[in-house]
């Protein structure tokens, strides 16, 4: 079964993305499931994991939504105020009511350094762990490779998600660098990463799979093929490329890396990971 790790779905009448600035123009109108289940069907894609855009409520009620009304929607992935932990040890007790909630996200990259380690995001994170709840992460190099190797041995249960492979600066002398980072935090077997988003790291827009291939082949490396999923970062991959590009390129080099493993990488740790019931699929 093929998942797609990392989907996002938006509607700024019902919830803004105040993240997006004037060079997110080409994606700021909403994207709803009319938008991705076409995409979905032609890539073969059964199932998806719906990724937190906002940090606000009303965005994971919006995606929670969505998710009881598709088969399709394998797992949701919400937003919690983890710098409140009576706030979020109440909406955490809300949420895990909801049978799709697996993960929680907060848009840290958008936060001063090192907040992940401030005292009560700590406490919340630990809350995570003790309730069995997958903690993505949106690393970026090389401001957070860090702060994961701290939460990754300080919470050894925890499952940590590095979302696009903590932003690899492909193409350039940097590239070494993040290389050490992430076998860093992969030594650690409660970390896993998506595979997800490499096109918008690119400054170049007729990119294809032998651009993705060298930073694929050290997360191939250095995770196995139990500890990577495959996701399109859709829409946000629309800023340099189409979805059918993006996931086949990105499928691509992936199956290339690890060709005996192809199942895996594509949909089956995904939904190992996600705990996903087998869905009939988008229609």
């Amino acid at each position: 079964m093929k998942v797609d790790s990392h989907i996002h779905l938006w509607d700024r009448e019902h919830s803004p993305q105040p993240w997006m600035t004037e060079e997110h123009a080409a994606i700021a109108r909403p994207f709803g499931p009319g938008d991705i289940v076409p995409l979905l069907a032609r890539a073969g894609i059964e199932a998806a994991i719906l990724v937190q855009g906002a940090c606000l409520d009303s965005d994971t009620d919006y995606l929670f939504e969505v998710a009881e009304e598709h088969e399709w929607v394998g797992a949701v992935t919400a937003w919690v105020a983890l710098d409140d932990p009576a706030r979020a040890a109440q909406r955490l007790d809300q949420l895990q009511r909801r049978p799709k909630f697996r993960a929680v996200r907060h848009l840290s990259h958008n936060e001063p350094d090192h907040w992940l380690l401030r005292p009560p995001v700590l406490e919340c994170i630990a809350m995570l762990e003790e309730r069995e709840l997958i903690f993505e992460v949106p690393v970026v190099f090389p401001r957070h490779f860090d702060d994961v190797l701290i939460l990754a041995a300080r919470f050894p249960r925890l499952v940590i998600v590095i979302d696009h492979l903590g932003k690899p600066p492909i193409g350039s002398a940097e590239m070494s660098a993040w290389e050490t980072d992430l076998r860093a935090v992969a030594e650690y077997p409660n970390v896993l990463a998506k595979v997800s988003g490499l096109n918008t790291a690119l400054d170049w827009a007729d990119w294809s799979a032998e651009d993705l291939r060298p930073s694929v082949e050290v997360a191939v490396d250095c995770f196995g093929t139990q500890r990577l999923m495959c996701g399109s970062d859709w829409p946000v991959a629309l800023l340099n490329g189409e979805f059918d590009r993006v996931w086949a390129m990105t499928a691509q080099a992936l199956c290339a890396a690890a060709p005996q493993a192809c199942e895996q990488l594509l949909g089956g740790n995904a939904s190992r990971v996600y705990r996903l019931a087998r869905p009939l699929g988008a229609r």
